[in-house]
């Protein structure tokens, strides 16, 4: 079992049948990029409460996506959740 610390972003519950669990927890991580970029890559996790990975997966960012990124880390959290069709709350 693939469990990791439930520090992740709250979202409203997702259930699973295979593996079996209910997801609640995400965990978005932005992967390198060379300094003249125009986008990148994020690697990104959902979680039951006890930490237990349910899925995960890939998300590219948009250009437009990257450039307004900017120094607000949380808005990438909010890109993949649209992009993977789950609400954080």
């Amino acid at each position: 079992m693939n469990t990791t610390p439930t520090n992740g972003i709250a979202i409203e519950p997702v259930p699973f049948q295979v593996p079996q669990g209910v997801a609640t927890r995400m965990t978005v991580k932005v992967l390198e990029f060379d300094t003249d970029a125009v986008t990148t890559g994020t690697y990104w996790r959902l979680l039951t409460e006890e930490g237990e990975q349910l899925q995960q997966g890939n998300y590219y960012m948009t250009e437009e996506q990257f450039a307004t990124w900017g120094t607000d880390n949380s808005v990438v959290n909010q890109y993949v959740a649209d992009a993977i069709g789950v609400v954080i709350i």
